[in-house]
């Protein structure tokens, strides 16, 4: 960690109401022009008595490694300011601690703030944390790393990467993020082929496109079916039709657009667990809330209990997923 940081890590203080408090802040989430400083966040949590210690987060630090040494200096809160990736990295290295989670919701789309009713700005959402309670949250797996809104396989880690090279040039925006999707399914070579496990019963098939989704407020706000897997307790599993490569356009389009139909555009499997095995090759590109990373087969997706709590409005008492 850069010595500025480090110099940031020293005794948590205590506060009235949260006990203390750290704010691991990734500055580069979101829209570039509605980025909210440090300082802002500092301010932020002073009107409502709170002093934070504020580390900023290092694109060339590990999240986890940082995220543990906060831990390890005895923070009650560590709040999470950034978009879905940075808050599933933060949560992921909190999973087995006393910690309670906070969330700044930073990022362009913000899916598990918004599951939660936490507001969008950077004042509301401080105020959650000063005044709101806390829940047990549910997490999902993949081979063990956590995620939080869904993991994904074949085409969609491929438009990820399409999507931060877009980013790079014209900026955060779901533009750019629907752009990126375009770009992809022009070039995407070939489906993948995979065996599917669940439940007892075997499954092969070709498809573009593999997601597992672990927020049902994120596939209501896609307009897909699948919300009641959730609700349920498991995980709702979105397979893509091998249909081609205008098909896969007209059925990613429809997705994009919210009026994809099941069984048309997409099949969902409900389960709390399932292993996936790649039947040509063995690595896959994989991503997780938008983290994109290279995994190594059979890909076991499953629910987990952990003792993390996550802040919430008072007026949110549902299950949370």
């Amino acid at each position: 960690m850069r010595d500025d940081m480090a110099t940031e890590m020293h005794t948590p203080k205590q506060t009235t109401q949260r006990g203390s408090i750290c704010v691991l802040h990734n500055p580069r989430s979101g829209k570039q022009e509605a980025g909210a400083s440090s300082g802002d966040v500092s301010t932020a949590f002073e009107r409502h008595g709170l002093t934070p210690d504020i580390v900023e987060l290092d694109p060339d630090v590990s999240l986890t490694d940082t995220v543990r040494k906060v831990a390890d200096k005895g923070y009650d809160t560590i709040v999470a300011a950034g978009g879905d990736g940075t808050i599933c990295g933060v949560t992921e290295a909190l999973k087995d601690t006393d910690c309670q989670l906070g969330i700044l919701p930073r990022g362009t789309f913000n899916y598990f703030a918004r599951s939660l009713d936490i507001p969008q700005d950077l004042e509301g959402a401080v105020e959650v944390i000063a005044k709101g309670h806390a829940r047990p949250l549910r997490l999902a797996t993949l081979n063990d790393r956590v995620f939080l809104n869904n993991a994904n396989f074949g085409l969609y880690p491929h438009i990820l990467r399409s999507r931060e090279e877009i980013y790079d040039y014209w900026g955060r925006s779901r533009a750019a993020a629907y752009w990126s999707a375009l770009k992809v399914l022009f070039r995407w070579p070939r489906p993948l082929k995979v065996e599917i496990k669940t439940d007892g019963q075997d499954r092969t098939l070709r498809t573009p496109l593999i997601f597992v989704f672990n927020n049902a407020f994120q596939l209501r706000e896609m307009g897909l079916e699948g919300a009641g897997c959730i609700e349920d307790g498991k995980l709702a599993l979105m397979i893509a039709p091998d249909c081609g490569r205008l098909g896969m356009i007209r059925s990613s389009l429809a997705v994009l657009t919210g009026q994809a139909r099941r069984k048309e555009h997409f099949d969902i499997i409900c389960s709390d667990r399932f292993e996936l095995r790649a039947l040509r090759g063995k690595r896959l590109l994989v991503a997780r809330d938008g983290e994109r990373t290279h995994m190594d087969g059979p890909f076991r997706l499953q629910l987990v209990d952990a003792p993390l709590d996550v802040i919430v409005p008072d007026h949110f008492t549902d299950t949370i997923r």
